[in-house]
């Protein structure tokens, strides 16, 4: 890997910049991404790839005045935010920032109360501020006045998009700019569709952890790098080592990939076996999904329904209008016998799905796994956007350190994930209808 300078001033290097940022000789995709003058700048990439690394360095270079490719305004307010707090005092700070800049460029530190070494904000002598943020603090912590950049490192736990949100809008006053990097292990659909469909405003970078390797001009060594990657489950390592979306940690159905269960939309043969599945809800979204079975055991989901805050009877006049005159083996529902009667009286029956969670996942997964010919069983038709979106995003909840986890998967944004597996699960698994149900 070629390894490329940036650019400096004429005078000192060490005077100005710091041994630091003056001995800095990035990797060719951190070159790239330094130079980029994109509002919106997306660093993937594996362990040990140099992402977090070239990310703080860039903070560090703009906070100082000293960015190649963009210019620092005065009293510039700079966030830089990851998980929670102890790693920002260990990494953001302890192993980055604080070796970056050099202590006579500091006028003063704000420390959090949590513990030795966290900074809550670090002021320079130009007047520049770095104010620290944690993504544990909830999306209400990202709200306020305006500032000019914001570098995130990792992923946020939960609402993700939330806290992106609250960013952009901070960031619309002052023209700022946004650069986050992680190595993507936590579902997030949401990103993946905007890596698919990119704004103007965006770029994403890819930092290959090989491309690190002594042998292409990297810092570590290439036997470490070997034994790295050789203790990584299979299902991780396309993740860990370049930084692509491909298997992550505590999502239900691992070997969802939207390259391979996601097609295009194609009308239904007419001796496919066609099936319904609803999900009650009113505050929370009524949801129904239609799947066809194939003659050799293929599952196709071709059509949804997703609303929130609706009467029973606009719910079947959409679903009877994108039924039209199908005939469908049967219709399951959640077994909600007030709501299961109600549009029983509108015209839709249903047979009770009874839920057997992990037994129905077990069946979810079985058609989702990859034959030998190289495709799966199940497929989302291109016209399911909610569908595909839920079932990537699917997940365990995390233990903690005083509880193990729950054995069944988070209940949140789930409402077509489980009629697909009341569809499934009444076919292939242990059947939970009688054959009165089904007659």
């Amino acid at each position: 890997m070629v390894q490329t300078t940036l650019p400096q001033a004429e005078t000192d290097p060490l005077t100005r910049y710091g041994r630091s940022i003056a001995e800095y000789v990035p990797l060719i995709t951190a070159y790239h991404y330094h130079m980029s003058k994109s509002k919106f700048r997306w660093m993937f990439g594996g362990n040990r790839s140099s992402k977090t690394h070239s990310a703080t360095m860039d903070c560090a270079m703009f906070a100082l005045g000293l960015h190649p490719a963009r210019r620092t305004p005065e009293n510039a307010v700079i966030w830089v935010a990851t998980v929670n707090w102890e790693m920002i005092g260990e990494i953001c700070w302890g192993e980055k920032l604080s070796e970056m800049i050099p202590w006579d460029k500091i006028a003063h530190i704000s420390w959090h109360n949590k513990g030795a070494n966290i900074p809550r904000m670090v002021r320079l002598i130009n007047g520049n501020r770095i104010v620290f943020k944690a993504f544990e603090q909830g999306r209400e912590a990202f709200q306020g006045k305006s500032i000019h950049a914001c570098y995130c490192d990792e992923q946020a736990k939960s609402d993700s998009q939330g806290i992106f949100r609250e960013i952009q809008a901070r960031l619309v006053d002052t023209a700022g700019f946004y650069s986050h990097s992680m190595t993507p292990l936590i579902p997030c659909p949401w990103l993946e569709e905007r890596i698919e469909s990119p704004t103007e405003a965006d770029e994403f970078f890819y930092a290959d952890l090989n491309d690190n390797r002594e042998s292409r001009g990297g810092y570590i060594q290439d036997a470490e790098i070997d034994l790295m990657i050789a203790d990584w489950p299979e299902e991780v390592q396309e993740t860990r080592i370049k930084g692509l979306f491909a298997s992550f940690e505590g999502v239900v159905y691992k070997s969802f990939s939207r390259k391979t269960h996601v097609i295009p939309h194609f009308e239904i043969p007419e001796d496919w076996a066609r099936y319904r599945g609803i999900d009650f809800g009113y505050s929370n979204p009524f949801a129904c999904v239609w799947m066809a079975r194939s003659p050799d055991r293929e599952w196709h989901v071709y059509q949804e329904h997703h609303e929130r805050g609706m009467l029973l009877a606009q719910h079947r006049d959409i679903i009877n209008a994108k039924s039209g005159a199908e005939q469908y083996v049967f219709t399951c529902a959640d077994h909600d016998p007030q709501d299961a009667a109600e549009l029983a009286a509108l015209g839709i029956e249903t047979v009770p799905a009874r839920k057997s969670v992990l037994a129905g996942i077990e069946a979810v997964q079985a058609a989702m796994k990859i034959r030998s010919n190289g495709k799966p069983r199940l497929f989302f038709h291109d016209n399911c956007p909610v569908s595909i979106v839920q079932h990537a995003g699917y997940r365990w909840p995390e233990g903690t350190d005083r509880s193990d986890p729950k054995e069944q998967p988070i209940k949140k944004n789930d409402h077509l994930v489980d009629p697909t597996r009341y569809i499934i699960f009444a076919v292939e698994g242990k059947s939970f209808f009688s054959e009165d149900d089904l007659a």
